[in-house]
């Protein structure tokens, strides 16, 4: 294929209108490091956002978290991601416990019926399980 010089033209235009800010890197409050986008758009860096998320769910909702996507001690990291799915009865405390994960951002509904409903992982909810690169894609195509 030959090159093409105007196209070239408006692809090194365009690399010069975006804004120089956006990767220099600065420190969050927390001390680490982040690109001044990251700070721009969400006032923090991702694990302090994460933490963040972390906080506002309990501590046995995380379990279950983990526990959605086969993140769990007794398992190998790479079979982490396997599955993503847990299904709740249509009450009790599992249900809940899938509500506010959902609510939190870490969980998205599935599949629902009158006696049952399948929830399963988001990206987010893959981040905070501590699931690698792998073993998210492995998840998000499993889901």
């Amino acid at each position: 294929m030959i090159a093409n010089p105007a196209q070239i033209t408006r692809r090194h235009m365009a690399n010069q209108a975006a804004p120089d800010y956006s990767l220099i890197r600065k420190a969050c409050a927390c001390g680490k490091a982040s690109t001044a986008k990251q700070l721009a758009q969400h006032g923090k860096c991702a694990a302090c956002a994460l933490a963040a998320v972390r906080d506002a769910i309990m501590p046995g909702d995380f379990a279950k978290l983990r526990h959605m996507l086969g993140a769990v001690a007794e398992r190998p990291k790479y079979h982490w991601g396997l599955r993503n799915y847990y299904c709740a009865n249509s009450s009790g405390a599992a249900r809940e416990a899938m509500r506010r994960l959902v609510d939190a951002g870490l969980a998205m509904t599935g599949h629902e019926s009158e006696t049952q409903a399948y929830f399963h992982a988001t990206r987010l909810g893959c981040k905070a399980a501590g699931l690698d690169a792998a073993g998210i894609k492995r998840a998000m195509e499993s889901a």
